[in-house]
């Protein structure tokens, strides 16, 4: 069994212009994590930020939403190098965890 991994995540007011990400989780009430939803900003889902500061302009899948500073600082990501990084080490440990196999007898 592979070891699990713990992504390091940042906030969405963290990331860079042009950066992309995976939302991880958002620190909302209920009301306005319906809302995000609604708009596309679900767990796992991609994000690239678009503009910084006030609103936060960011694209989820093929729509750009503008975000209030305010809420951003409550929306927790995982930058891709990181998630990338992260799903490597894993496919790397369930490779050498994996039982060896016999080899298929010859055809007749």
């Amino acid at each position: 069994m592979a070891p699990a991994v713990l992504l390091p995540s940042s906030k969405l007011t963290d990331l860079e212009v042009g950066a992309t990400a995976r939302m991880l989780d958002a620190a909302v009430d209920s009301e306005l994590r319906t809302l995000l939803r609604a708009l596309g900003l679900t767990d796992n889902s991609p994000i690239r930020v678009c503009k910084r500061g006030e609103p936060c302009v960011v694209q989820v899948r093929a729509t750009r939403i503008g975000i209030s500073r305010r809420i951003a600082q409550h929306i927790t990501v995982v930058p891709d190098a990181v998630s990338a990084q992260a799903t490597q080490v894993v496919s790397t440990a369930a490779a050498t965890d994996a039982p060896a196999r016999a080899p298929l007898p010859a055809a007749r």
